[in-house]
């Protein structure tokens, strides 16, 4: 043992002056036991509490020291070159993505400066958000004209939130479970300086190969882990309905409507109350005493609702930003069917545009949460890719049934299952093979509770970037959503030690018809980094199947 430490010790010498520090192996540097032994050693010394560290030193304690030290010095040199990286963003926010190391390997003495993250792991060098600051800008940059993804809330666009569209979006793209085709499509070209693990993991259990952004926060040491036990009494929560935001931007150039007034928006062009003057709007179909009225007429003479409303994209991924509670100004799509007399047998009501375009909604849904022809927008006219001069909105139905440009109400007696109609998103089992007709229910024959949705409850996070420093020992107020489509969400709750505890929140008061904007008051003593995850629970007991995920650092 003598012969192989002295050997080792000599070869650690050597490896250490040519700063090799990668193919050392410190549990062989050290030995078994005998390194262990030393790091104690030394932080009995440095406590004052060992009478062998009282008795002078002898020539091998000198010598011992001065081998231990040597391997500690490098390591230190190490974690200091290879600190995680401090970013500052655009609004001024600093960001560090990737944990500082507590180290404390056990055969290192419990030493601190290490540099497991970022040296060995590459840590600050892989995932999107190592090459593309803001992922939604880089959408919107492409030549492709592609949706929004971003809508002023202040989260972080990630890989993941690509996977709902391109992975389950039937009905929406032309090929579903495309997403990693079509990335290494991308990533193939000239120009990508990076290799496979700067977008995946590998693991040795079987998985093989994963996102780095999905799993990360598994894979880096320096997490620290609150239970909700611990974090219960230190924590405040809060929720406030009533606050507002514009409308997400959901348009595309699909139908001569959307590419006309996609134009004019682009264009820059002011809408004006002067097109409700011309602007004709009819109640057709299964009633007794059709009509047509002017835009203008109506606001005129029908009664007139402002509500704050919650309305969700149906492929808003979870803890996305295709999400909005505004205000509406608008006309009771109830008082037009009262004065056009609904006949017996109708089941449905369609809200067409001068294109053709509909979708609709049950008169049972009509009946109970009613519907209105919306005019106005926060207090503005509607944009033109909104829908301006008119679009409908049903409280709890996802976007599609909310038709811009509406000019037609039509009653029909179309069998419920041949409809159209979302209110939320399905996916069979998880693994991205849709038999539910595109989210839409009414299609299959599986029970209610054997559904699986993948944003039904939905809850995000808003206002945090990943790895947001905040600063130790001072409470940090947190927020964000939930959502429950035409559910009532009545508990929110948040998880700090990775999802293994949850401390619920009620909110079984809350209007179904909003979203519940939550406030969560955490006071992090310690300087380290911490996940934050939250999801909702509906009434129904539907709870979000992916709760959305932040990490942030301490300082």
């Amino acid at each position: 043992m003598q012969g192989t430490m002295g050997t080792s010790r000599r070869r650690t010498a050597g490896i250490f002056a040519a700063g090799a520090l990668a193919s050392l192996t410190l549990a062989t540097v050290l030995g078994a036991g005998t390194g262990i032994q030393s790091g104690a050693t030394l932080a009995r010394a440095a406590e004052g509490g060992s009478a062998a560290a009282e008795a002078p030193k002898t020539e091998a304690d000198v010598a011992g020291e001065a081998a231990i030290n040597e391997i500690y010095d490098a390591l230190t040199e190490q974690a200091e070159a290879y600190a995680p990286e401090i970013v500052t963003l655009e609004d001024g926010t600093q960001v560090q993505r990737t944990p500082t190391d507590p180290g404390a390997y056990f055969q290192m003495g419990y030493w601190d400066k290490t540099s497991y993250n970022t040296y060995y792991l590459n840590a600050d060098n892989r995932g999107c958000n190592s090459c593309h600051a803001d992922l939604a800008q880089v959408v919107a940059d492409m030549d492709f004209f592609h949706l929004e993804l971003s809508s002023g809330l202040g989260s972080d666009v990630t890989v993941m939130d690509c996977r709902i569209c391109h992975d389950q979006g039937y009905g929406y793209v032309e090929k579903t479970q495309q997403l990693g085709s079509l990335i290494h499509g991308i990533h193939s070209k000239e120009g990508f300086a990076g290799d496979c693990m700067s977008c995946h993991t590998a693991t040795s259990d079987g998985t093989g190969l994963q996102l780095w952004d999905e799993v990360k926060h598994d894979v880096l040491q320096g997490i620290t882990a609150v239970s909700a036990e611990d974090a219960e009494p230190v924590v405040e929560f809060s929720y406030d309905q009533d606050v507002t935001t514009p409308m997400f931007p959901a348009s595309w150039f699909y139908g001569p409507s959307n590419v006309e007034n996609i134009g004019k928006q682009l264009a820059g062009v002011e809408p004006s109350e002067d097109v409700w003057d011309t602007w004709e709007v009819s109640v057709t179909g299964l009633v007794d005493k059709p009509f047509s009225m002017t835009l203008a007429d109506l606001i005129d003479q029908a009664p007139s609702e402002t509500r704050i409303v919650m309305n969700q994209c149906i492929m808003n991924p979870p803890g996305g930003e295709q999400v909005a509670n505004f205000e509406i100004t608008g006309i009771p799509i109830s008082w037009m069917l009262e004065q056009a007399g609904v006949q017996d047998g109708a089941t449905a009501v369609m809200a067409v545009a001068p294109d053709g375009w509909s979708r609709g909604v049950p008169i049972e849904r009509v009946n109970e949460h009613d519907g209105y022809l919306v005019y106005k927008i926060n207090g503005e006219l509607v944009d033109y890719d909104d829908g301006f001069p008119l679009l409908t909105y049903y409280p709890g139905e996802a976007a599609p049934a909310c038709i811009r440009w509406t000019s037609e109400l039509q009653v029909v007696d179309t069998p419920l299952e041949d409809m159209k109609y979302w209110t939320g998103w399905t996916d069979s089992d998880g693994s991205g093979i849709n038999d539910y007709n595109g989210g839409h229910v009414l299609t299959t024959d599986t029970p209610e509770d054997e559904i699986f949705w993948v944003n039904k409850p939905n809850a995000g996070i808003t206002h945090l970037h990943e790895g947001q420093i905040i600063p130790a020992g001072q409470p940090y107020t947190f927020e964000g959503y939930a959502t429950g489509f035409d559910e009532k969400v009545v508990a929110v709750e948040i998880s700090l030690d990775g999802g293994t505890s949850w401390t619920s929140f009620d909110t079984s008061d809350s209007d179904p018809t909003k979203w519940v904007y939550w406030y969560f008051t955490f006071t992090p003593e310690k300087a380290s980094s911490y996940t934050l995850m939250v999801r909702a629970v509906t009434e129904d007991g539907n709870v979000s199947a992916v709760p959305d995920e932040v990490m942030f650092t301490v300082q």
